[in-house]
C-alpha cells in the first residue's frame, strides 16, 4: 500500500436513520407537581402560565382592560355584588372607603371613614318581598343596608329610624357586649334558613336575628367558646348542604381562624329542641374571612394547606385530607404562596366564573413580578394553571368577571389581547417524556404543534424543549402584527358612518372599525406550525410552547397536541 493510499479517507458504512414519532397530548391535567418526574403520566404540565385547561386542550386566556380607577391608588381589598330583577351593581373597597363601581370609568363613593376594607355582604328579602343587601366589615364598623343598590343606610341602632323605613339591627339589651355600640362590632354576615347570622369581631360569639325573613330586628347571641377546643376567634359562617340543594338537611357552619369547623343544624338557635351541634372538625387555618365558596352544595375553604371541601373534612382524618383537596396537584406551589409573609398578610378570595368554566383564586400582593399572579382551575376536571393577573378580589356582573388590583384599579377580564395595553406571554412546559427509550439518550430532532384557531389569528408560537429534569425556558417570541379587532359582536367597534353604525364621527382609520355588513368570523380551523427544529439531546425531554400576545381581539387559540420526531442513541456511562 502506498503512503498516499494509507492517508486516503475511506467511506463509512451507512445505516438507516432510526427516526421515531410520538404525539404528545396537550396538558389536560394542568399543572402537576404531585408526581415523580421520571414517571409522570401523560397530560401533565410542569409550567402552565396563561394557558387555561379545557375539556380537549389548553387555550390562551384573553387580556384585561380598565373598568374604573378609584381616587386612591391603594389596594382594592374586597368586593361584592347586588342583583335583583334587572338591577346589577358592583362594589369595591379599599382600606377606608367603599365605592359603587358599576359604571365604567365612574366610581361613586358609598361610605368613607371606614376602619377596614375587608367586607362581607348578604342579600336577603323581608316578608314584604323587598330585597336588601346587608354589609359588614372585618373591623366591625356600623352595618350598612341598601334596598336599591344605590342608597345605603348606616344602621346606628335606633329602632325605626332607618332611612329605608325598616327597623335597624340591634343587640338584645340584656346580652349586648360591653363597650360595643348598637349596630357595630359585627364583622361577618350570612344567611341560613331564611335568617341572618353575624360574627362578633375578635370573639367566639355569633349572633342571629330573632325573626326569619327579616332584615331588621333584635340580635341574640350564640356562645361558641364551649363548642370549640382550639380557641382563637370566629372568622366566618356559611351554609353547607349535603344534597347540593337548599332544604332541611342544610347545615350552619361556623369556622374559626384556627381552622376549626363547628357544624350545627336546626332553624332556631333559641330553641334547644330545634338546634344542636353535629360535629367539630379540624382543617388548616383559613386564608381570610372570604376565603370560601359554595361549589354545588359543598363548601370549599381555602386554608394554608390547600382548598378543602367540608364534605371531605368530616369524613377523613388529617393524614388523608391532603388527597381530598382540590389543590393536591399543586401542593408545592400552594405551600410557597401561603407561606409568603406578604401574601399571608392579605385576605384571599375565590370566585366561580361559570361562563369561563373555571374558578379564580387570588394570591395577592406579590413582592416581585414573578409572584404577581393568580391561580385558575377548570371546575370540571380540576386542572390548575397560573394567570399573570395581580388580582386582589373578584366580582361578577352579568356574564362578565372583574377584579381589583393592588393599585386601586378595577379591571375587566377576558377583553382584547392586551393586559391593560401591554402584551403578555403564555408559556406551557409539558411533562417529562422519555420517548419509550428508558435511560438511553434521545435526540429530539423536530416538533410540530397543532392548534384549533381562527384563520385570522396572528399568533406565531415558538417551540423548544428542555432536558434532563432541569427546566430552562428561552426568551419568548416577538409579538406578531396585529390585524385589529374582529368584525363580531362585543369585539369590534362598529363604523364607519353611513353603514348603520353607532360611531358619530368617522375614524381616522376606518379600517380599524368593524362593519355591520361583514361576514361573521370563520369557525376555528385546525392549524399547525409545520415541522420546526428542536435539536436537543438528553435522557428526558419536556416540550415548551410559548406565545406573546399583543392584539386588539381576544385570542381564540387552543393547543391540541405536539408531534415529535426523535432518534434513540446509546447510554452514557
Amino acid at each position: 500500500m502506498s503512503m498516499h493510499v494509507a492517508f486516503r479517507r475511506q467511506p463509512v458504512q451507512q445505516g438507516a436513520q432510526q427516526l421515531r414519532t410520538i404525539t404528545i397530548p396537550a396538558p389536560l391535567r394542568g399543572l402537576v407537581q404531585s408526581e415523580n418526574d421520571a414517571f409522570m403520566q401523560p397530560g401533565g404540565a410542569l409550567v402552565q402560565t396563561n394557558w387555561m385547561t379545557t375539556m380537549k386542550g389548553v387555550k390562551l386566556r384573553g387580556g384585561y382592560i380598565r373598568h374604573c380607577v378609584l381616587p386612591e391608588t391603594t389596594p382594592v381589598i374586597s368586593s361584592f355584588e347586588y342583583a335583583f330583577a334587572t338591577t346589577r351593581r358592583m362594589y369595591a373597597a379599599n382600606a377606608t372607603k367603599l365605592y359603587d363601581v358599576t359604571a365604567k370609568g365612574a366610581p361613586v363613593e358609598v361610605k368613607s371613614g371606614q376602619s377596614s376594607g375587608n367586607y362581607a355582604a348578604q342579600q336577603m328579602s323581608n316578608n314584604a318581598g323587598v330585597v336588601f343587601l346587608i354589609v359588614a366589615n372585618e373591623a366591625g364598623d356600623f352595618l350598612l343596608r341598601t334596598q336599591d343598590g344605590v342608597t345605603f343606610t348606616t344602621l346606628t341602632g335606633v329602632i325605626g329610624n332607618a332611612a329605608d323605613g325598616i327597623p335597624n339591627i340591634t343587640y338584645d339589651p340584656a346580652k349586648a357586649p360591653a363597650g360595643v355600640a348598637q349596630g357595630t362590632g359585627l364583622s361577618y354576615v350570612w344567611s341560613y334558613r331564611n335568617r341572618l347570622y353575624f360574627i362578633q369581631k375578635n370573639s367566639m360569639t355569633a349572633w342571629y336575628l330573632d325573626t326569619i325573613d327579616a332584615v331588621g330586628g333584635v340580635l341574640k347571641p350564640i356562645y361558641m367558646a364551649g363548642a370549640s377546643t382550639k380557641g382563637g376567634k370566629l372568622l366566618f359562617g356559611a351554609t353547607w348542604s349535603i344534597d347540593a340543594g337548599d332544604g332541611t338537611d342544610d347545615k350552619n357552619v361556623f369556622v374559626t381562624d384556627q381552622g376549626e369547623i363547628l357544624v350545627f343544624t336546626g332553624s332556631n338557635p333559641g330553641d334547644s329542641a330545634n338546634w344542636r351541634q353535629e360535629g367539630r372538625y379540624k382543617i388548616g387555618p383559613p386564608m381570610g374571612m372570604n376565603a370560601h365558596m359554595l361549589l354545588g352544595g359543598d363548601l370549599m375553604i381555602m386554608t394554608t394547606e390547600g382548598i378543602v371541601p367540608v364534605s371531605a373534612a368530616i369524613s377523613k382524618d388529617s393524614g388523608a385530607l391532603d388527597l381530598a383537596m382540590i389543590t393536591k396537584n399543586i401542593k408545592p406551589l400552594w405551600r410557597e404562596e401561603t407561606t409568603n409573609p406578604a401574601k399571608r398578610a392579605f385576605p384571599w378570595t375565590m370566585k366561580m366564573w361559570d361562563e369561563f368554566g373555571g374558578i379564580f383564586v387570588t394570591t395577592p400582593m406579590g413582592s416581585s413580578p414573578s409572584t404577581r399572579h393568580m391561580l385558575a382551575v377548570n371546575n370540571a376536571n380540576g386542572s390548575w394553571c397560573i394567570f399573570t393577573l395581580d388580582a386582589t378580589c373578584f366580582m361578577r356582573m352579568g356574564p362578565d368577571l372583574y377584579f381589583g388590583t393592588p393599585n386601586g384599579i378595577v379591571m375587566q377580564a377576558e377583553r382584547t389581547g392586551y393586559d391593560d395595553g401591554l402584551p403578555y406571554v403564555a408559556t406551557v412546559v409539558g411533562g417529562w417524556e422519555t420517548f419509550n427509550s428508558g435511560a438511553s439518550q434521545v435526540v429530539w430532532h423536530q416538533a410540530r404543534a397543532v392548534f384549533s384557531a381562527a384563520t385570522n389569528e396572528p399568533f406565531e408560537p415558538q417551540l423548544s424543549a428542555t432536558v434532563d429534569y432541569v427546566i430552562e425556558i428561552p426568551a419568548p417570541p416577538p409579538v406578531e402584527p396585529d390585524p385589529g379587532t374582529f368584525d363580531v359582536w362585543d369585539e369590534g367597534l362598529w363604523g364607519p358612518p353611513g353603514s348603520g353604525n353607532i360611531v358619530p364621527v368617522p375614524p381616522a382609520d376606518a379600517a380599524a372599525y368593524a362593519q355591520w355588513d361583514q361576514a361573521p368570523a370563520s369557525k376555528p380551523t385546525i392549524r399547525n406550525t409545520m415541522w420546526q427544529s428542536i435539536g436537543m439531546s438528553g435522557f428526558a425531554h419536556a416540550p415548551i410552547v410559548q406565545v406573546q400576545i399583543g392584539q386588539m381581539a381576544r385570542p381564540q387559540v387552543e393547543l391540541i397536541a405536539i408531534g415529535t420526531t426523535q432518534e434513540p442513541g446509546g447510554v452514557n456511562v
